[in-house]
């Protein structure tokens, strides 16, 4: 998926409740402000935002929950084992009112979207969900604690292997906490040589702010 993507008039994202930082807010937190900034941008189709910056922020911010609510994923989940499309955006939707960098909830939408011939609404998705996913394996590869993806969640880890056709069931997880970094290492077997990989991540970003 490419992440240059047009910042043209119908890509722009419709909600039926935009998210909104009160200006105290944002006098009172940094995160607030830089997070309701770069969302009020991506939301108006442009794409050259840096969604690092918007990931990272969200971790930060107080109007932004990165994985959302566990029942509405739920709900979101089952509507599309049942291609119930409708719903899958109403869910899909209030997990990103709640956290727009939620990579899960954007894919989610970009195919329900696309099901109900709603095409500029599913592109939207689609774009934010390949950005978001770029700023992560653009970081690193994973191959070792230099080159360790940095994420924001251990949603995030799970969405990585599922990219890189590994399963997420580790047979083996190291939580290794210390300076000037942590790292959660996962031990996954590849299905397709049988052989154990390890997959390093940068956990900074949540730990041991928000545990895991």
């Amino acid at each position: 998926m490419s992440g240059k993507c047009p910042a043209s008039d119908d890509l722009r994202w419709h909600s039926p409740a935009p998210i909104a930082v009160t200006t105290s807010a944002a006098e009172t937190k940094p995160a607030d402000a830089e997070y309701a900034e770069l969302l009020k941008r991506v939301a108006a189709g442009d794409f050259s935002i840096d969604f690092r910056a918007l990931r990272m922020a969200c971790v930060h911010a107080s109007a932004c929950d990165p994985r959302g609510d566990s029942e509405t994923l739920v709900a979101m989940r089952r509507a599309r084992a049942k291609d119930n499309e409708e719903q899958v955006v109403r869910e899909a939707q209030k997990l990103i009112e709640s956290g727009f960098p939620n990579i899960e909830a954007h894919v989610a939408a970009s195919q329900a979207y696309a099901a109900l011939n709603r095409t500029s609404d599913a592109e939207f998705h689609h774009h934010v969900a390949s950005a978001l996913l770029q700023s992560i394996f653009r970081s690193g590869d994973g191959r070792s604690k230099e080159t360790a993806f940095e994420v924001i969640g251990t949603h995030e880890e799970y969405i990585v292997l599922a990219v890189m056709a590994l399963p997420r069931m580790p047979v083996k997880q190291s939580l290794i906490s210390g300076k000037p970094h942590s790292y959660d290492l996962l031990e996954v077997k590849d299905p397709k040589t049988g052989k154990t990989v390890a997959v390093w991540f940068n956990i900074d970003a949540f730990y041991p702010m928000k545990g895991l």
